[in-house]
């Protein structure tokens, strides 16, 4: 097809937009009503016989109108389906913008916020679809569009997967990339509610993490294999999104959250990012920051000398916090090792006391390095491994863990902190939630490191992962610089 062409004698069609092997999409101008439109071509593969192409303009007809009485304005509103020269094509709202896949190829990951302001927006759209009966079918980051003012719409409701389904049924293979396909339809099972509830946490997880929850491969089957048994890898990067994004990949379709809780639940998290203080504080001491009990709001008249006496404290404790780091570093032994309590916990630290429901592997906020220096080890690190060996300095990372995330903390560069450490709150978080933690078959070329962990959650859930680790030398102890897990799986 070339550009400038006219369907049904009315769309002209202009720049291309996009497409792939199911269809082609198209800008254009309607003649008749005078505005932008959007086209979509829906490919028929040419190999197949009559029967299976009037199956698919049949299906492709009826999936459009379908869509068509779908109206939210996160949805992509479908205006007309039509046939030109027995080819189906969709007539749909043209919205200037990036797919939400391109996206990710031209900026990788995004930070957890992104994800949650965008997926709150593709939740609302299928929420309201689901609630009049229709199920997408469809949903990865291809068919989610940001517009260019920030407006996300999802797009292709059940259309793509007509030409997937007939033609996957006339070869007895599967057609198109299953990453984003929840375990019951890698099973063989009907679509449902719940089955766009995982595609959309998958789409959510590959949007966070640059990679699919179950990993990559170039075997399509080995990856249906992999969501079918219900295979995830914990995420690293999610941060506060990691609790939302596991449940709505379960493995079983009613352990999954409803699509307008997902919704709710997305639109508390990016509200929670962007929410503004009223007057910003000066950065303290987690333990002083904030009281166990809050106290009762004041009246109206009593708010301004109550914050000039809450100023007056916070700065003399800053002031006792400031003395006591100072005797911590004159009391520094020549061994290198502190002889009191990091100065970024009360008298009793509690490294492994927050309670976490993210059995992901380092996960939090990335602000740690820009509110408070890193806290030395508490009073009973191990040494640090001798120079020149990253393999020892691995191990005994984990010889650390679980009991002593303080010190681990130590053993890595500032940038691993920011992530996928994130902070040192998360970090002490998601070690508190494991019970054991054991590293085997450490090997070593240089500065890389790969190293088998097993982990056993106070859930009582273990699972065995294979990371390759990469290390700098910094003032001759090794740091853990970046990881990448390489695989992953639950144990029984």
């Amino acid at each position: 097809m070339s550009d400038d062409q006219i369907v049904a004698g009315r769309y002209r069609l202009g720049d291309r937009l996009g497409g792939g092997g199911m269809g082609v999409v198209w800008q254009a101008h309607d003649e008749r009503l005078r505005r932008t439109v959007a086209v979509k071509q829906v490919i028929l593969p040419p190999s197949l016989d009559d029967a299976r192409l009037e199956e698919i303009r049949r299906r492709t007809m009826r999936e459009g109108r379908i869509a068509a009485k779908l109206h939210h304005p996160q949805l992509i509103t479908v205006y007309d389906v039509i046939e030109d020269d027995g080819r189906p094509y969709l007539i749909m709202e043209y919205l200037p913008s990036t797919s939400l896949s391109k996206k990710l190829d031209e900026d990788g990951p995004l930070p957890p916020e992104e994800v949650a302001r965008i997926g709150a927006q593709a939740a609302a759209a299928l929420a309201s679809a689901h609630a009049t009966g229709v199920v997408h079918r469809d949903v990865k980051p291809g068919n989610i569009l940001v517009g260019d003012n920030g407006t996300v719409k999802i797009t292709d409701f059940g259309v793509s997967r007509v030409v997937e389904d007939v033609t996957g049924t006339a070869t007895g293979t599967f057609v198109g990339t299953p990453a984003f396909l929840a375990p019951e339809v890698a099973q063989g099972k009907d679509v449902t509610f719940a089955s766009d509830v995982y595609s959309l946490g998958a789409t959510l997880y590959q949007a966070v993490e640059g990679t699919s929850p179950v990993g990559k491969s170039d075997n399509p089957m080995r990856i249906l294999h992999r969501i079918a048994s219900g295979t995830v890898i914990p995420p690293v990067q999610a941060g506060p999104l990691a609790p939302i994004v596991l449940r709505m990949l379960s493995r079983e379709p009613a352990e999954r959250p409803t699509m307008s809780e997902v919704k709710a639940e997305l639109e508390k998290l990016a509200s929670a990012t962007t929410a503004v203080p009223d007057s910003p504080a000066a950065p303290v001491p987690a333990a002083t920051a904030t009281p166990a009990t809050p106290p009762a709001p004041a009246p109206d008249g009593e708010r301004a000398p109550r914050r000039r006496r809450a100023a007056l404290l916070l700065a003399v404790v800053c002031v006792v916090v400031a003395v006591v780091t100072t005797l911590v570093a004159l009391n520094v032994g020549e061994s290198g090792e502190p002889t009191a309590a990091p100065p970024t916990s009360s008298a009793k630290p509690k490294p492994t006391t927050e309670p976490s429901t993210q059995p992901s592997t380092e996960e939090g906020s990335s602000q740690a390095s820009t509110t408070a220096p890193a806290p030395p080890p508490s009073s009973t690190p191990k040494a640090p491994p001798p120079a020149g060996n990253p393999v020892a300095a691995v191990t005994g990372y984990y010889a650390q863990m679980p009991g002593n995330p303080d010190a681990g903390w130590q053993m890595l560069t500032a940038r691993f902190q920011r992530s996928p450490a994130r902070n040192l709150s998360y970090y002490r978080s998601y070690w508190g939630s494991i019970s054991a933690v054991r590293a085997s078959g450490a090997t070593g070329q240089g500065s890389t490191v790969e190293v088998t962990v097993n982990y056993t959650f106070k859930s009582g859930r273990k699972v065995q992962e294979r990371h390759r680790y990469q290390l700098v030398n910094s003032g001759g102890r090794w740091l853990l610089d970046t990881v990448a897990v390489l695989s992953s799986s639950d144990l029984p």
